[in-house]
């Protein structure tokens, strides 16, 4: 394909604003329609009116009047598959956030319809199309870092009251229409650090590992359905267990950051500023660097250059498709039965519009620092808050 690419947008609130700063300004595409209940609210409005881009309320209604090489989308989650399905059926390839879906029920739907359109549907898992992880997992994958052991993650991203409050589906189980969300620190803001776990031990570019078992303590000081804080351990089909620590609980932010210790070298990346290298450290000494990993919106442009490349292409092969996004999901379904247990009210503060628990963040540093300590794989955050007034 010689032609600009022809893009739908769905959803321009909310993630979706990146992609339409992006592409405003991109020689390569052409943005075709917009698919928005609300256009209004958006500050690209008037571009829209000034370039004349067609606004629908529904998919459907796009499709009734114009094609789209590539449809982005970036709705809530519960309303993923249906639209994915529905630029598929019209013969667009798709771009769509993370995560893929809240059911793993859907997985049939979703694939039935990407082997009828003949397309693959991306799933914007930032680090999946980033250079560096793409490197990584290259030498993962031909036997440099050896059997992996632990990997660990850790995620401190403080977040406002005003972020519970931003949408009627935030921090919900399930949408007012009844789909499933399940919207948690784990399958929205640090989705992408869990799935890169899974991602990276996958034996092709594009797959991740399977999971054999899911433990987990969750915990929420907002007043939210599903949980704000949590530790979560997943072993792999190979014995690996992998160590999620993510809270938006803690007064301080940090990371992300993770150590993924293998049978012959250790990975690390620690965030700085918003940037950080991800280097190797080798057991006989040697070191190799990876280069940077960015964790804003850099990784976001990049995996739209690479479905825009795609395209171009024609190319029948992405990093982070529908398939490889599955895992996540079932993770993140696995955790729907467990309790989530309140923090104890003497223990939270209000401080500048969100609440924090005191001692948190330290306690879950030192649960990433030290994952034995307790003779667990995790140490129970309520069982350190314990100890820690106890000594204190």
């Amino acid at each position: 394909m010689t032609d600009k690419v022809r893009v739908l947008i769905v959803g321009i609130n909310g993630y979706g604003d990146v992609y339409m700063n992006a592409l405003l300004k991109r020689p390569d595409a052409n943005i075709v329609g917009v698919v928005e209940i609300a256009p209004d609210r958006s500050r690209y409005y008037d571009a829209l009116q000034s370039n004349h881009i067609p606004i629908y309320s529904t998919l459907r209604r796009f499709y009734e009047k114009h094609q789209a090489d590539l449809a982005i989308i970036s709705t809530p989650i519960q309303l993923h598959t249906e639209h994915v399905v529905e630029a598929l059926k019209n013969g667009s390839y798709v771009l769509c956030e993370k995560p893929l879906t809240a059911e793993s029920e859907d997985f049939a739907i979703l694939d039935e319809a990407v082997k009828q359109s003949g397309k693959w549907a991306a799933i914007g898992f930032n680090w999946s199309f980033s250079k560096t992880i793409q490197a990584v997992k290259r030498d993962r994958i031909r036997g440099m870092f050896g059997r992996p052991k632990t990997l660990r993650t850790l995620v401190l991203w403080p977040r406002s009251t005003t972020y519970f409050n931003r949408s009627n589906w935030a921090g919900k189980r399930y949408a007012l229409e009844g789909k499933a969300v399940f919207d948690s620190i784990a399958n929205n803001a640090a989705a992408h650090f869990l799935h890169n776990m899974l991602y990276v031990l996958g034996d092709e570019i594009d797959s991740c590992v399977q999971v054999m078992k899911v433990e987990a303590d969750l915990y929420k000081a907002n007043a939210i359905e599903t949980f704000d804080t949590c530790a979560i351990r997943t072993k792999t089909a190979d014995g690996a267990d992998l160590l999620f620590y993510a809270s938006h609980s803690t007064r301080e932010e940090i990371g992300p950051m993770f150590e993924y210790e293998f049978e012959h070298a250790t990975v690390k990346y620690e965030c700085d500023d918003d940037t950080g290298k991800v280097i190797a450290y080798f057991h006989d000494g040697s070191i190799k660097e990876y280069g940077n990993l960015d964790v804003n919106h850099k990784e976001a442009l990049t995996k739209l250059d690479t479905c825009i490349e795609a395209v171009q292409k024609n190319s029948t092969v992405v990093p982070c498709t529908h398939e490889t996004a599955k895992t996540h999901v079932q993770v993140i379904e696995s955790l729907r039965e467990l309790p989530v247990k309140q923090f104890e009210e003497e223990r939270i503060e209000r401080i500048e519009g969100q609440y924090t628990v005191k001692g948190l963040l330290e306690i879950t540093l030192d649960c990433y620092q030290m994952p034995t300590l307790s003779g667990m794989a995790f140490a129970p955050f309520t069982e350190r808050l314990d100890m820690q007034s106890k000594d204190s």
